[in-house]
């Protein structure tokens, strides 16, 4: 049976427009969060000043990030050679994190040798 049978004739048109407005909706209610978040990050911050103003000692520290360290495939290769059978295995061993050591294998480890065996978990990369 064709749609038009089992609809009525326009509703089709409701029903898409019925989904533009729920997608309108969604927008809106997430512009108004964010602009919630924002302030809430402001009376944070505002709030936090207050306390270092009052105390003489910073509130919070920010949290450090780790240095973003690239790996070359060559490193990636003499790990893999070294005993790394996992991307988390050779990060750990080039100090890198193991999404660095995934992406760099995808675009340039069949160029180097580099193959694996088995599957998700189960996987082990290997050196031609």
């Amino acid at each position: 049976m064709s749609n038009s049978i089992n609809n009525p004739p326009g509703a089709t048109e409701q029903i898409e427009d019925l989904q533009r407005q729920i997608e309108q909706l969604k927008h809106r209610a997430i512009l108004e969060l964010k602009v919630k978040l924002a302030e809430a990050r402001a009376l944070v911050v505002e709030l936090q000043s207050q306390i270092e103003k009052v105390s003489g000692e910073v509130a919070t520290q920010k949290p450090t990030r780790k240095a973003r360290t690239s790996v070359t495939i060559g490193q990636v290769v003499e790990a893999i050679k070294g005993g790394a059978t996992n991307y988390r295995a050779i990060a750990n061993k080039l100090g890198s994190s193991a999404a660095t050591v995934a992406k760099k294998i995808k675009t340039e480890g069949k160029a180097a040798g580099i193959t694996s065996t088995g599957q998700k978990a189960a996987f082990t990369l290997r050196v031609k």
